[in-house]
């Protein structure tokens, strides 16, 4: 995907999906108002030091730094081609890139960290329950985390493009779940917040996005197929079967 987005951009993006703000926006800026809008969740980032579980390509991490200015950023990621790509891109004394698993942190010490983000990485981990179990650890007495993810609607038994899922290590949990691997690990989810909606309307001009400047005229038709068909699919499973869906917890009383 980064090479994809790096051929009809002309340079890397982040790798989430957009959110609708306003009309005649770029794909950068939908993506980036991902970004803010779970930021404002948190507040003031100046003295907190900030772990992102899944960082992708760095991007988010050095977004996050440029605009919010947290006193550190570690990034964690199990793609060493991601690692590769945020090490050269991003070079930072702000921002650390370490390869680790969500389900077992390593490198992360007990009470370390004041917000932990994921965002479009944790229906990639198998055990989610361990991933809740190693936020409690990490997390500060105050801290706070807050995860985006693709969930599966309430019915759905996850059974639908079991092929694709196989391919892409997809493990879909549904909000019941979440609350559940919240409430075994001694978390608290403070609010849930349904983005869907605006995620399919992210997309909206999608296909205007893509420029041919960037590419020979067989790439752009290439690009311009995948990027319908990508859209296609990702906007079908989340009007029939899934859900975009912001959970932001931590320790304590919920009030």
């Amino acid at each position: 995907m980064n090479e994809i987005l790096a051929t009809a951009f002309g340079r890397i993006q982040m790798l989430h999906y957009p959110l609708y703000l306003r009309e005649e926006e770029t794909f950068e800026e939908r993506q980036q108002n991902l970004i803010d809008h779970c930021l404002s969740y948190i507040g003031d980032l100046r003295e907190k030091h900030m772990l992102e579980v899944g960082c992708g390509n760095g991007l988010n991490c050095h977004y996050i730094d440029t605009r919010y200015g947290a006193k550190h950023i570690t990034g964690i990621d199990l793609n060493n081609e991601n690692l590769e790509i945020a090490k050269k891109h991003f070079e930072n004394p702000r921002i650390s890139f370490i390869r680790d698993n969500a389900q077992e942190l390593v490198h992360v010490p007990d009470h370390s960290v004041d917000v932990i983000i994921s965002i479009e990485s944790a229906f990639h981990y198998p055990d989610k329950h361990a991933f809740f179990r190693q936020m409690k650890r990490v997390l500060k007495p105050d801290g706070v985390f807050l995860v985006v993810d693709i969930v599966r609607l309430p019915g759905d038994s996850g059974r639908s493009l079991w092929f694709w899922k196989k391919h892409k290590l997809l493990y879909h949990a549904n909000e019941s779940e979440y609350n559940q691997y919240s409430s075994d690990n001694q978390l608290i989810i403070k609010h849930i917040e349904n983005l869907t909606d605006r995620i399919i309307r992210g997309y909206e001009g999608h296909l205007s996005w893509i420029k041919r400047k960037n590419m020979n005229l067989f790439n752009y038709l290439l690009m311009y197929f995948f990027a319908f068909l990508q859209v296609r699919l990702n906007v079908a499973q989340l009007r029939s079967h899934k859900q975009y869906m912001l959970f932001y917890g931590g320790h304590g009383d919920p009030a």
